[in-house]
């Protein structure tokens, strides 16, 4: 006869399984099926979510995952690569060579992109803020 705690591991084993297949849907009904919501409960969850990139709600599971078993190391390590995915994007941008330079721009501080070509102000703004999200900086200044 199989233990509880076997019967979780099996099962979450399977629902990563899922997730790593992108099979998010299935993951997520297995995962609901579960009474229990323990540590492993609420990373898996928060691991889905992050992969439908809703980041906030992920992150708060992530941190009652953390919070229900500080001792667990999987989670940690796994909380802590996840989180640092954002960096490359960030790393690769400030590393290269390339600097933006203002020319002048009467509209912002980018170079004179909104000036020769027919972009707004505004489509430049949500475009810095969609880089930011990604760790990246398209507008330096703002």
């Amino acid at each position: 006869m199989e233990t509880s705690k076997s019967y979780d591991e099996n099962i979450f084993n399977e629902i990563l399984s899922l997730i790593n297949k992108n099979k998010a849907s299935l993951a997520e009904e297995k995962l609901n099926s579960i009474a229990e919501k323990n540590a492993m409960w609420n990373y898996l969850y928060g691991l889905i979510l992050f992969n439908k990139s809703w980041y906030d709600s992920a992150l708060s599971y992530f941190n009652n995952a953390i919070s229900l078993d500080p001792s667990n190391v999987f989670i940690k390590e796994s909380y802590v690569n996840l989180m640092a995915r954002h960096r490359h994007y960030s790393d690769d941008y400030y590393s290269s060579g390339y600097r933006r330079r203002n020319r002048g721009c009467s509209c912002c501080c980018c170079d004179d992109c909104c000036c020769n070509y027919e972009i707004s102000c505004c489509d430049l703004i949500c475009l810095d803020q969609c880089c930011e999200c990604m760790g990246g900086d398209f507008i330096n200044c703002i």
